[in-house]
């Protein structure tokens, strides 16, 4: 298969962009191998190569397009993994990290994050790290993990030159392989490993500046103290695209590790710029900096807006007192946790991350959640509210089984509500109920978010957090203050599908859309599109419909008229057995074409088997339950919140090495 050249994609910024949130190590002594051993009787699970949507956030009242620059050096295929022989037994896993708690106090919430995924998902984790940073040591305890073959590993990408051929050693083997903290993706990296769970550096710039634009201002300053460096840089450009569509003017001030000279360079600047009156800090060596100037200046809590990356002693006490509203984190517990639930997930069921980085931030701290959570051992309850039951639908079987699945293994009480038939005012009346109820979270799906804003905003008033599963749209397309949506991105499922599709030759892409002016499906063709675009192929979209003879007519009329179209998505069921009947009608052979679809079917897996199709685009239902049970007991028990307004669960890709996973898992966890 050809790897794509260099591409730069411009997309909708919920892009999980690629990014690097590596924590810089102390250097200091450890004298052995750190080893975590957790035992525990319950199951577990969470989370292709680009994504993209809309990056929202929970308090913009108004829908925003972003458009962002990712680029990615080409695409990498990732190792799929091998089903274990019993999904439910007690896993291993071995974490690779290139520094550790009893020399880094960061590294030590890290690792109760790693201890409590364990706990939560039945696993076992044994943790590595060398007693100094050195990356030749790390590398040869990769070594050492992959000659232990566990079921499977996590590490800390901080050489992706260094570590490529232990890791693909690992991959090889079919161990599969997630990167925590330090790294860019699997795309980036040039490593097929699954995905890097790590801050988005330019979501949390633009969320943040959201956050301060809605307050109103004139100029808004992005504080630098380390130009350069590309983490900052991409903080600075996401703040500065919230300016922007706020109609706000806005500059990068770049100050340094001085604290009293960087003093000195904001005083000067706000002198000449008076009328600078929002900014953005990049952590605490330019926070604290910003602290003195305002004193300096005899400035008051309200005299400006600010926020800020990261958090301190410093930053905690101004938010408290009212000066910042706010400090940004990478949220570490998240990257240690999210991790073990990944590598769970797809070592027991094949499902995969749905992104080649998985944000773990931004997560914003404020004086609402300064206080502690509940703590792990907290007994914690959750209604879901959905509008389809397992009792009438085979397909929320999955995802009612994903959630239980969850609850049982986090010891969490989970009650599910949903009406006799699709019905959208019975529906609505059974949130009223959960909030009645008052359970310690809420997640539901939004089928109609104009009858259900009213009794969602009941709960947010009352306290209740609440997570949107399967239908939804994110907080700001629905205009609900809800925490996160988890489903699938379908417009990465396009554009995904697409490169996979280009990377395997061609001349003409054809989208198959049975829907026209369905949201998901022009969501679905606008990704292949652009894949095809980034390719250098032509591109047309073909509408047919729900008529199977009809539309096998339509494609081979089409295909009459474009004898060089050889490049086929199709958008489920409804257009692919339509296009297989084309293909038999035609007498074409798999040389003829490459297609891929969206959905499985029978036939569809039929297809995939005989090689006509070159893969499957899953939504990966489990996921979506069991997820949205985890981000509220990530919340409720850890503070840990959603680093993103969409959380996808899809893409997932179905292709001839796993289809016998997923055809043995088919009703219960695919």
């Amino acid at each position: 298969m050809k790897l794509n050249k260099k591409i730069t994609l411009m997309v909708g910024l919920l892009v999980m962009a690629f990014v690097a949130v590596a924590c810089e190590p102390q250097v200091v002594e450890v004298e052995k191998e750190v080893q975590v051993t957790v035992e525990v009787e319950k199951i577990v699970e969470v989370e292709k190569e680009v994504e993209v949507e809309k990056i929202v956030e929970v308090e913009v009242e108004k829908e925003v397009e972003v458009e962002k620059i990712v680029e990615v050096e080409k695409i990498v295929e990732v190792a799929v993994p091998v089903i274990v022989d019993d999904p439910n037994r007690t896993l291993d896993i071995i974490a690779v990290q290139h520094a550790e708690c009893s020399w880094d106090a960061f590294w030590c919430t890290v690792q109760d994050g790693i201890n409590q995924g364990a706990l939560d998902n039945n696993v076992n984790v044994t943790i590595l790290a060398p007693d100094e940073f050195d990356i030749d040591k790390t590398a040869s305890l990769i070594e050492q993990a992959v000659a232990a073959q566990p079921d499977a590993i996590m590490l800390t990408v901080t050489d992706p030159t260094v570590f490529a051929d232990p890791i693909n050693a690992a991959l090889d083997l079919g161990i599969p392989v997630v990167a925590y903290n330090a790294g860019s993706g699997p795309n980036e990296d040039g490593i097929g490993y699954l995905t890097y769970l790590g801050q988005d550096e330019y979501a949390g710039g633009y969320l943040g500046g959201q956050r301060l634009a809605a307050e109103g201002g004139t100029l808004g300053v992005c504080v630098n103290h380390a130009p350069g460096a590309v983490n900052v840089a991409r903080r600075c450009a996401g703040f500065e695209q919230a300016m922007t569509e706020a109609g706000i003017a806005y500059e990068e001030l770049v100050t340094n590790d001085d604290p009293a000279e960087s003093s000195t360079i904001i005083g000067d600047y706000y002198a000449a710029n008076p009328d600078a009156d929002i900014f953005i800090t990049m952590g605490p060596n330019s926070a604290v900096p910003f602290y003195a100037f305002l004193d300096n200046e005899g400035l008051a809590p309200g005299d400006v807006k600010h926020g800020t990356f990261d958090n301190s002693p410093e930053i905690t006490a101004n938010i408290e007192n009212g000066t910042t509203m706010f400090g940004i984190d990478q949220q570490p517990f998240l990257q240690g946790y999210g991790g073990v639930t990944a590598l769970s997930l797809a070592a027991r069921y094949g499902i995969l991350p749905a992104a080649p980085v998985t944000a773990t931030g931004p997560g914003f701290i404020t004086v609402d959640t300064l206080g502690d959570p509940a703590g792990a051992d907290a007994p914690m309850s959750i209604i879901a509210v959905q509008h389809a039951e397992c009792a009438w639908d085979a397909f929320w079987c999955v995802v009612q089984n994903g959630a239980t699945t969850a609850a049982e293994r986090m010891n969490i009480d989970l009650q599910i509500l949903a009406p006799d038939s699709f019905d959208i005012d019975a529906t609505g009346s059974l949130i009223e109920q959960a909030v009645a109820a008052q359970p310690d979270a809420i997640m539901l799906t939004v089928t109609d978010a104009t009858a259900f804003a009213g009794p969602i905003q009941a709960a947010l008033d009352a306290g209740i957090p609440v997570v949107a599963y399967n239908a939804g749209a994110g907080p700001t397309v629905d205009g609900i203050d809800y925490l996160t949506y988890l489903g699938q991105d379908e417009y990465a499922g396009g554009y995904q599908g697409g490169q996979r599709l280009a990377a395997l030759g061609g001349t003409k892409g054809v989208c198959i859309n049975h829907a026209p002016g369905a949201t998901s499906t022009s969501l679905r063709c606008s990704g292949f599109e652009q894949a095809m675009s980034e390719a250098g192929l032509a591109y047309e979209e073909l509408v047919t419909n729900d008529d199977p003879a009809e539309s096998a007519t339509i494609i081979g009329d089409y295909y009459a008229a474009n004898p060089d179209a050889d490049i086929f998505i199709t958008m489920g069921p409804n257009s692919a057995v339509p296009f297989y009947a084309f293909v038999d009608n035609e007498g074409l052979t798999t040389d003829d074409f490459i297609h891929g679809t969206f959905d499985l079917s029978p036939e569809i897996s039929a297809n995939i088997q005989s090689g006509a199709t070159q893969f499957g685009i899953d939504q990966q239902p489990f996921l979506q339950g069991y997820g949205a049970v985890q981000a509220l007991n990530l919340l409720h028990r850890h503070g840990v919140v959603p680093a993103l307004p969409v959380t996808s669960t899809g893409p997932g890709f179905v292709t001839v090495d796993n289809l016998t996973v997923v055809q043995a898992l088919a009703g219960e966890f695919r």
